[in-house]
């Protein structure tokens, strides 16, 4: 039995529509802050001295409509940025940040998709075992059609955005840290 034109045209409709629910993957590389004006570097006890420590909380991908960031995608983004901000050290620093993605904001649709990233990061020393410094960090970020067509694209660079403008804010905040080197 054949199927009519409509009814196999209607057919090719909803899996075309399906097929544009998947979300395009998350670029953790897109996730790195541009670091450029902030002021001058950490202090001392903090140069190359911070290890990324558990990062959880990130929702993943969702199957439909919506893009979300993995622990892992933030994890390989929170490295890079405390290396390329003269922070970060591979293992066995002095210091350990954990970060626990909170919230990832998510649209359904719209022409500019606006995302929340909330981040709680903790730093610890880990020869004292000591909390050296924690917040939370809340920053928002928006793509529009001049970035993306797609309501999936749109989403997922306002995810990098809004993830990469956290990750910022936590340079500038750990720039800010009185040295520790005496203590």
């Amino acid at each position: 039995m054949r199927p009519s034109a409509p009814l196999a045209a209607t057919f090719a409709l909803v899996l075309a529509l399906l097929g544009a629910c998947a979300a395009p993957p998350v670029r953790p590389a897109a996730m790195v802050p541009d670091l450029a004006g902030l002021p001058a570097g950490p202090a001392p006890a903090y140069r190359q001295s911070i290890t990324a420590g558990a990062v959880s909380g990130g929702p993943g991908a969702s199957p439909l409509w919506t893009a979300g960031i993995d622990n892992a995608q933030f994890q390989a983004a929170l490295v890079r940025t405390l290396t390329e901000a003269g922070l970060g050290r591979a293992e066995g620093g002095r210091f350990r940040l954990d970060a626990t993605l909170q919230k990832l904001e998510k649209p359904f649709a719209g022409y500019g998709m606006t995302v929340e990233a909330v981040v709680a990061y903790r730093l610890t020393d880990t020869v004292k075992s000591t909390v050296v410094y924690e917040t939370t960090l809340a920053t928002p970020a928006t793509a529009t059609f001049d970035d993306a067509l797609d309501n999936n694209a749109r989403l997922v660079i306002a995810n990098e955005r809004a993830v990469s403008a956290n990750l910022r804010k936590l340079v500038e905040t750990l720039y800010t840290l009185p040295d520790r080197s005496t203590r």
